[in-house]
């Protein structure tokens, strides 16, 4: 399926992973693996098919999958980060704060358990401030863009001239600057903002949608 995308062999994978979680019930030592193998296959289909049981069968076995990387397990990070990026998924269907704000709370741990150097930081800091950033569009407060704006400018500097994704680090930290302008008419907050949105133009070609 990763060469071929084809979806009859994700769909043949979610059935073989659901009958091998079947015949490893609750206390089974290997049914953490089987969770991770399903919610993951689960998540590619939702990606490819927008198929809102898949997304909720997702986070339901995620939630199940923390259970077993308690505090001070290795793996509990991407755990987080897992359930997270799901229910930031589901917030986007459904717009539930409740989803939102537990999403915000498996992010911020998960950043904790990222310090600075680990490979999984800048996920993470990019993760968090996205659903900082929607908070704030719904309650304006002034706590949650800041922090917003803290942490894109951190993910800023890792992804230098060069990287790949450097343009749209660019595009959220101005974003929030932006929106900080917008409430205290800082002129040092809209001059950096233009700064960043002119450099992220730049490095978009003049075909880019």
């Amino acid at each position: 399926y990763k060469r071929s995308s084809s979806l009859d062999d994700l769909t043949k994978c979610i059935q073989l992973r659901t009958e091998a979680l079947e015949l490893r019930p609750s206390g089974y030592p290997d049914r953490a693996s089987s969770l991770a193998g399903l919610t993951w296959a689960l998540s590619e289909r939702y990606i490819q098919s927008g198929s809102l049981d898949d997304l909720t069968t997702c986070i339901q076995l995620r939630t199940e999958a923390l259970e077993f990387h308690p505090a001070g397990n290795p793996d509990r990070s991407s755990s987080l980060e897992a359930l997270g990026w799901a229910l930031s998924e589901r917030y986007k269907r459904s717009n539930s704060l409740d989803d939102l704000a537990t999403c915000i709370q498996l992010r911020t741990e998960a950043l904790k358990l990222c310090p600075t150097g680990h490979p999984e930081r800048v996920r993470s800091l990019v993760g968090l401030g996205w659903a900082l950033s929607e908070r704030y569009k719904r309650s304006s407060s002034l706590d949650d863009l800041t922090t917003c704006i803290r942490l894109r400018t951190e993910a800023l500097e890792l992804r230098p001239t060069g990287h790949p994704d450097r343009a749209s680090a660019l595009e959220d930290l101005a974003w929030a600057l932006d929106c900080r302008y917008d409430l205290s008419r800082s002129l040092p907050d809209l001059e950096r903002s233009i700064q960043l949105y002119t450099e992220g133009l730049a490095l978009y070609p003049h075909d880019h949608p």
